[in-house]
């Protein structure tokens, strides 16, 4: 049975929608020159979603994803750059993705294909495929979950240095691994509507970078920032995909007006912690309102950390610390890595959020092959 129009629908409002402007020539995946229209003009990839749902394959949809273009001229998005090509051409697929490599859009944030949110705020299968978390052992010798963090390369998570170093060693004991491609804890393999993940992948850690100037001891968390460098290069897939990072070619100025979102697996207002990866939008806070406000708790702010949300019940929280921070423009950014906060959705209270932008030479200077 053909896929139905509503569900077409779906799956194709869920590619990244931008505005319309007056440009349209672009170059598609295989880096073919095409031009940039609305989906529903373009014969060849509008085939592909009209395969049945079980039909359209991981690289059909990996394909869909990576056409995704900017400022396509007439119809309704979502724009893709279109030609005759339906599918990567084996000869020309991008190389792999370096170790010290920063990727750049599309190779990097892309959004989802499926129904964003099918039960309150659960994450789609495909949705923020760059979260990973961080496995300790216990000292009792049981292995927890307690931190997570942001796949910025095939080798490379940053995350919050509070959870590699410092208190997090004490309570809850060694870092020993990183899990990647996961959706739903409760389950082995994640599946929706008859579609299904790859298994996750584990990865031991060869090293970790915390910040020079992050003190554990202080309550300020200045520069709670870590990079963590995996075992081997991680398999990427529809399902496990890098976050972009805001470079100084690619960021754009954050709007008083500005709405992120931040996801995890973090404490809910029902349980400690949330089986399945949730999501949830909040609002930019001025940093001057929020360095007031913890200024009663004797906590001084600086530029490099960044504030949000503040909101009664809407907030990240336990388990989310090291977790993204995100913004959607041309794709998904990571803005702040989750820091610390007074308490959990305390209304009047934000988070308090590591400023990405500020350490991109950092992050570039401890990369390595």
């Amino acid at each position: 049975m053909k896929t139905t129009l509503a569900a077409l629908s779906v799956l194709a409002a869920a590619l990244l929608c931008v505005p319309a402007y007056a440009q349209q020539n672009c170059q598609n995946p295989n880096r073919n020159n095409g031009r940039c229209i609305s989906i529903y003009e373009c014969a060849s990839l509008l085939e592909i979603l009209q395969k049945p749902t079980g039909q359209i394959s991981s690289e059909d949809r990996q394909f869909l994803q990576k056409s995704q273009c900017q400022n396509g001229q007439g119809g309704r998005p979502p724009f893709v750059c279109c030609n005759e090509d339906k599918g990567f051409i084996t000869t020309v697929r991008p190389a792999a993705m370096s170790s010290v490599e920063l990727p750049k859009p599309p190779a990097c944030g892309a959004n989802s294909l499926a129904d964003k949110i099918y039960n309150g705020n659960d994450t789609a299968l495909d949705e923020f495929v760059w979260m990973v978390l961080l496995e300790y052992e216990t000292k009792n010798g049981q292995r927890a979950l307690e931190c997570a963090g942001s796949l910025i390369n095939s080798r490379y998570v940053l995350t919050a240095a509070h959870c590699v170093i410092g208190e997090v060693e004490k309570k809850v004991g060694r870092l020993t691994r990183v899990r990647v491609g996961e959706h739903d804890l409760s389950t082995d393999r994640d599946c929706h509507n008859e579609v299904c993940n790859p298994p996750i992948q584990e990865f031991n850690i060869e090293q970790v970078i915390a910040h020079p100037e992050y003190d554990p001891s202080s309550n300020n968390k200045h520069h709670d920032i870590a990079l963590i460098r995996l075992s081997a290069p991680v398999v990427l897939n529809e399902y496990i995909q890098p976050v972009c990072l805001p470079l100084a070619s690619t960021r754009s100025a954050i709007s008083p007006v500005e709405v992120f979102t931040v996801s995890g697996w973090g404490r809910s207002l029902t349980a400690r912690k949330s089986n399945v990866k949730q999501r949830l939008d909040i609002r930019f806070v001025d940093g001057k309102a929020c360095s007031k406000k913890f200024e009663e708790a004797n906590i001084r702010l600086i530029s490099n950390q960044l504030c949000a949300g503040g909101e009664f019940a809407r907030d990240s929280c336990d388990g989310d610390s090291g977790g993204p921070l995100m913004r959607l423009t041309s794709a998904w950014f990571l803005e702040g890595v989750v820091s610390f906060g007074n308490r959990c959705g305390l209304a009047g209270w934000p988070g308090v959020y590591t400023r990405v932008s500020e350490y991109i030479s950092w992050i570039e200077g401890e990369l390595r092959p």
